[in-house]
């Protein structure tokens, strides 16, 4: 097992929480569905204009990655905390001033601004958590995407209560505030372990065991397309039931306390297994964990296309446990595939499988209703994608393994 140095034991707690911090909100835009209403009324827009904010920001996120990765990967990454916490920062507060009849200017501060930063942010600290545990790679990258699932349990009731007081500007204002100062004090205790530079692997010991690949050379390798698609595939699932878990429940006779708790209680799940599912796999393997979570997806869009009943309320708390899995467990997944070298621009790359995921269950969805098919049918498409997620899972395993045997 790799020891770290005991000065470095002593500041790993204080980096963890400072970084996961400025992480917390980095969730910020999955609470964006409370305040479109609100803007919506206040600026005159249509349910498309408004619903536009939160995927362009998802797709500047994933951008922020892959541009915060190469520059944390090649330089020093304390800067790129400044920098993207300011930019995200920026963006939240300039957002509260143009709420305005064309929405052009919100979708460059809250869509482009808002989420580039928060992707340049997110990338630096998961990488530096993973140098300052590379004993428990899992468990670091866990802490802190646990940090960014919560943020939609908690700031909710908070953005709820702002909204009703002050509506959409005042809430975006003082949200922005908040976020600026724990982007100040992440940034001020920001550090790297001792000896060990933006670009240096973390581990001389494990760097020549393991080829460190840059990300050209990543994108060459089929283990980066098998990767690839077992997140795109793997995360469909949860964006086909996410939207409609609430409404889908209601229909079927469901009370409606009992699906906003199920609502609540999957954003518990998410968080717990973006957590505990990390932390396993640093003892049983990544790819094993994975495994399971599929499989469970497989069952949880088999049963909601089936039954009526309050298993339907169980399987929408699971898929919001798989989702949680899945984003938990690939930041570590990738670093132990590629190394922990050029995880951050790495990373940034596999995550261009959720903005597909997202961009694609909307049309999925609509197709299907459009045509006369019941949401049975949206979510049988949901189980073959789990199946083909966990068919390209098995296609990186067996890849993994043929590599390995040629060594």
């Amino acid at each position: 097992m790799i020891k770290q140095p005991k000065a470095s034991d002593r500041r790993r707690p204080l980096m963890m929480v400072s970084g996961a911090l400025i992480i917390f909100f980095t969730g910020f835009p999955h609470v964006w569905s409370i305040y479109q209403p609100y803007v919506m009324e206040k600026a005159g827009w249509s349910q498309g204009q408004a619903s536009m904010c939160f995927y362009l920001a998802l797709a500047a996120f994933v951008f922020g990655n892959i541009i915060g990765g190469r520059m944390q990967d090649n330089g020093n990454p304390k800067k790129v905390v400044w920098i993207g916490g300011g930019i995200f920062s920026a963006g939240v507060l300039l957002s509260a001033f143009f709420i305005l009849p064309s929405p052009m200017l919100f979708y460059i501060t809250y869509g482009v601004l808002q989420g580039f930063g928060q992707g340049m942010v997110y990338t630096t600290i998961i990488a530096t958590a993973q140098k300052w545990f590379a004993d428990r790679p899992g468990f670091a990258s866990g802490i802190i995407v646990t940090a960014n699932g919560l943020c939609g349990f908690f700031m909710a009731s908070v953005s709820r209560f702002l909204l009703s007081k002050g509506g959409p500007q005042a809430a975006l204002f003082l949200i922005g505030m908040v976020i600026a100062a724990a982007w100040v004090l992440s940034a001020a205790f920001y550090a790297l372990p001792e000896g060990i530079s933006g670009d240096d692997s973390g581990n001389a010991g494990e760097e020549a065991k393991q080829k460190q690949y840059t990300s050209s050379e990543m994108i060459h390798t089929k283990k980066f397309y098998y990767l690839l698609l077992t997140m795109l595939f793997g995360l469909l699932p949860y964006f086909l039931v996410s939207p409609v878990s609430q409404s889908h429940q209601i229909s079927l006779g469901i009370p409606e306390s009992v699906a906003v708790c199920a609502v609540m209680f999957g954003s518990v799940m998410n968080a717990g297994t973006r957590l505990v599912l990390p932390s396993l796999a640093d003892k049983i393997g990544r790819i094993s964990c994975i495994k399971v979570v599929l499989i469970v997806a497989v069952a949880v869009m088999a049963v909601l296309g089936i039954f009526h009943s309050y298993a339907v309320t169980v399987a929408i708390v699971l898929i919001y446990g798989c989702y949680g899995g899945i984003m938990g467990s690939f930041p570590s997944v990738t670093s132990s595939i590629f190394g922990i070298r050029h995880t951050g621009e790495n990373y940034g790359y596999v995550m261009l499988g959720i903005v597909i995921a997202t961009l694609t269950a909307p049309g999925i969805t609509g197709l299907f209703l459009a045509n006369g098919h019941g949401m049975h049918i949206v979510f049988g498409t949901g189980v073959l994608f789990a199946a083909a997620a966990l068919g390209c899972l098995l296609l990186l395993e067996r890849e993994i393994k043929s590599e390995n045997m040629k060594m």
